[in-house]
């Protein structure tokens, strides 16, 4: 499987917001990707959705080693 597909599955969530919001960033942002960004965002597919929605959202503090894909991920659905 390839590492594409595997991230797909990943970022297949239970909250469907979730879903499209990461779905977007892989069509849009994973290409170019650097092997980092792909790390931090297999750490953020391992945060509870819940949590994850909220820092998504604003609502909870984003750790700083994930600030930049967290604002590509809230800027996925333009």
């Amino acid at each position: 499987m390839s590492e594409l597909s595997r991230l797909k599955l990943r970022c297949r969530r239970g909250m469907k917001e979730l879903d499209v919001l990461f779905q977007r960033y892989l069509e849009v942002h994973y290409p170019s990707a650097s092997a980092e960004e792909i790390q931090q965002l297999n750490e953020l597919l391992d945060i509870q959705d819940p949590l994850l929605f909220a820092m998504i959202l604003d609502m909870e503090p984003v750790p700083g080693t994930y600030a930049e894909l967290v604002a590509k991920l809230r800027k996925a659905h333009d």
